[in-house]
């Protein structure tokens, strides 16, 4: 991991070539068509309109990741999460994104989750800063239009909810605010559809909430073999920094304990969600981005660090290259 405590753009040129690598069967191919076509009816509107194929929205979908990859190496910068210098949380976050490009048309969640990691900013900005109902207004102003593209954007209000108890203190008015911002999108589009007589476009929308969405996968034995490693790591990962976290400084601690929440929440909106689909992965990808990159850092042995490291790397590749 000596390789990877380095903050050179060598290195984030690596995770770009990483990437690239990953998303080549679907760059290639500029016939692809999704597996499964994610997204709310308003979505799919706006690509007819402004995009030719699914293709295209898939390679902004390429550099929404790579944007968003390296805003987790913003956040970490500025709130000081993982301790040490590091690019691991951007490679992270592509190796796990990245499985999901093949089968899934991640457009409309790789969009929410920008506006979620705005959202995360916001948050975790109001514990210094004043004006707190303010920020969380814009949290849920930011999350309410994000849920317009991306339904299950919605379950991520209990991780505003989350961060007040977490980061400060629990105040009333600061959760009403950030559920104002949230239903004010909704106002607008409902007004917008009455306005045009197209009001029946909104109940569609909220029927889509509803609307279970086919995630089955046809997997060989080695993908299978390298997916249960990677979640084997997880596993052994939350086990081992849910002991060790004490010794890192409060500020640490606290984002351990959002990211853990943010782990259940977008787990539990998996089952409990009917159009939530395995594009959730994408939310849990940040929280694990930052979790293990904190895990590989406290690894004493760097050899049996760096192997672990580099098996997460060709589990993601074997995933991408048999499907």
């Amino acid at each position: 991991m000596r390789l990877f405590k380095s903050n050179s753009p060598v290195m984030h040129l690596f995770t770009v070539a990483i990437a690239v690598l990953l998303w080549l069967p679907v760059i290639s191919n500029t016939d692809w068509q999704p597996a499964i076509a994610d997204g709310t009816i308003l979505f799919h509107n706006l690509r007819q309109m402004l995009l030719p194929n699914y293709w295209t929205a898939q390679m902004i979908a390429f550099l929404l990741m790579l944007i968003e990859a390296f805003m987790l190496q913003r956040i970490d910068l500025k709130f000081i999460i993982v301790e040490d210098k590091v690019i691991t949380p951007p490679l992270f976050f592509v190796l796990i994104v990245s499985m999901l490009a093949q089968r899934y048309n991640i457009l409309p969640v790789m969009l929410a989750n920008l506006l979620f990691m705005l959202t995360i900013m916001r948050t975790f900005d109001s514990e210094h800063l004043p004006e707190q109902k303010r920020y969380y207004f814009e949290s849920g102003l930011l999350l309410g239009v994000g849920a317009l593209l991306y339904p299950p954007l919605t379950a991520m209000l209990l991780f505003v909810l989350a961060t007040q108890f977490v980061v400060r203190f629990f105040d009333i008015r600061e959760f009403l605010a950030s559920m104002l911002g949230f239903v004010l999108p909704f106002g607008f589009f409902l007004f917008g559809m009455f306005m045009t007589d197209q009001q029946g476009l909104f109940w569609d929308r909220m029927e889509q909430f509803f609307e279970t969405q086919d995630f089955t996968l046809n997997l060989s034995i080695v993908q299978i073999a390298a997916i249960c490693y990677m979640a084997l790591i997880v596993l052994i990962e939350l086990v081992v920094m849910s002991q060790y976290i004490r010794m890192y400084k409060v500020t640490t601690r606290k984002y351990f304990m959002l990211f853990f929440w943010l782990i259940i929440i977008s787990v539990a909106g998996f089952f409990l969600i009917p159009c939530a689909g395995l594009t959730m992965l994408v939310f849990v990808a940040i929280a694990l981005a930052f979790i293990t990159s904190l895990y590989f850092m406290q690894i004493r042995r760097n050899a049996v660090g760096e192997i672990l490291f580099l098996l997460l790397i060709i589990s993601s590749f074997l995933v991408v290259y048999l499907f």
